[in-house]
């Protein structure tokens, strides 16, 4: 599996690059956010580790290229940023996970592990589904309502996508943190609230359609 490291601390890239190559992955180590784009270009990379802290370019801006242009590739996000604000807002822009530095290289590797596990599955699943007046496309990863497309998130077709596949089940906010966000978040369950929110008002007047249990969490009502 082809890992590309986007990461300007030469000591970290080394130790990232022996750490992946000795569990059989093929690590490839850039520097910055241009060297990434130029290394995404040639469609050979299976996941990226990406620094949030890069010399051209900040790792924020680089999730938002990678939700309008490789949006497929899960990411992971390795920073010494610990705020949440920063782990929330890189979440809601597409990271798969996040590891704050310093980190244990085996984590990182179960991580890595985990990733591919969801996305893997996620692939297996029917390419299409349709219920009633929605249309869902995991491969294009497009979203319609009676026929008009819905522009989302990474996270809100995540969402979407495991809600569609599962009509009428009820998922609460605990299961949604670890199916769609796929880390352990416990104690920030607002983080689903407010992504609901946001789907809902780019929803109307079909927002129902995502409906709440209260006292538990969300599910597709069909």
């Amino acid at each position: 599996m082809n890992i590309l490291i986007i990461e300007d601390d030469a000591s970290i890239q080394m130790l990232l690059k022996l750490s992946l190559e000795v569990e059989g992955f093929h690590p490839i180590t850039v520097g910055s956010v241009a060297a990434g784009l130029t290394e995404l270009a040639f469609g050979q990379t299976d996941l990226i580790l990406l620094d949030l802290m890069l010399p051209d370019r900040s790792g924020f801006e680089l999730l938002q290229i990678l939700q309008q242009q490789y949006r497929s590739i899960p990411v992971i996000v390795l920073t010494a940023k610990n705020e949440m604000n920063d782990k929330i807002l890189g979440f809601q822009l597409g990271a798969d996970d996040y590891l704050t530095k310093p980190f244990e290289t085996r984590e990182l590797v179960e991580r890595i592990k985990a990733v591919m596990r969801r996305t893997r599955a996620a692939t297996a699943s029917p390419e299409t589904i349709q219920i009633g007046c929605i249309e869902i496309d995991h491969r294009e990863r497009s979203f319609r309502i009676d026929g008009k497309p819905l522009k989302t998130t990474s996270k809100e077709f995540d969402f979407l996508w495991l809600l569609c596949t599962n009509p009428k089940k009820v998922f609460t906010r605990e299961q949604l943190l670890d199916q769609v966000w796929g880390y352990e978040y416990y104690g920030h369950t607002r983080s689903v609230d407010m992504m609901v929110n946001r789907l809902r008002e780019k929803m109307k007047p079909y927002d129902h359609l995502v409906a709440t249990v209260h006292g538990t969490g969300y599910k597709l009502e069909v």
